[in-house]
């Protein structure tokens, strides 16, 4: 078997040679990424070409190892199918970057599907929300309120300015203070 592969790669010309070794090595490459990719032990890299705030980078790891392995491929077919090696290197280039551009993109779209979790409290200013626990007036100790805050019901130290607040009443918050204490007024 070795001696028949032997056979084959010296029967290929020096184009077909690079184009196949390109192809080989980077799908091998590329099996590897995807494998450690299904198991979880993954990473990318991106490259910073150009600051554009978009998040979008086309040069990663995972993009430029798609340029070679679509590169190599498509320059095995294009030499198969009869074009000269200038041609078909525009060709394999061609393909490899519509590849690398393509899975940059997935990419992309893939992390905006991520969320961080991380709420921003701010978002709770001008909401309603319910004393959960007594508010000393005149921001003499701290209370508890639940309110909603991107959709969700979350609980948050409070304190006011006013008189006290009893359990169960209906406040405004007015601002977010230190530590994410929460200053609130009755309604």
């Amino acid at each position: 078997m070795i001696l028949s592969i032997t056979t084959w790669w010296e029967a290929l010309s020096s184009a077909e040679q690079i184009y196949w070794g390109i192809a080989i090595v980077a799908s091998a490459i590329f099996i590897i990424q995807t494998t450690l990719t299904l198991i979880g032990l993954d990473s990318d890299v991106d490259f910073d070409v150009d600051d554009l705030d978009t998040g979008f980078s086309v040069f990663s790891v995972r993009s430029v190892i798609a340029f070679f392995v679509f590169f190599g491929w498509g320059g095995v077919a294009a030499l198969a199918s009869g074009l000269r090696p200038p041609q078909a290197l525009m060709i394999a280039f061609l393909i490899g970057f519509l590849a690398m551009v393509a899975i940059a993109y997935v990419f992309f779209k893939l992390l905006q599907l991520q969320e961080s979790g991380t709420v921003d409290v701010k978002s709770a200013i001008s909401r309603e929300a319910e004393v959960y626990l007594t508010i000393p007036g005149h921001k003499e100790g701290i209370g508890k309120i639940h309110v909603d805050v991107e959709g969700k019901m979350m609980e948050f130290d409070a304190v006011t300015a006013d008189s006290t607040i009893l359990t169960g009443s209906i406040v405004r918050v007015k601002n977010v203070d230190r530590e994410n204490v929460m200053l609130v007024e009755p309604i």
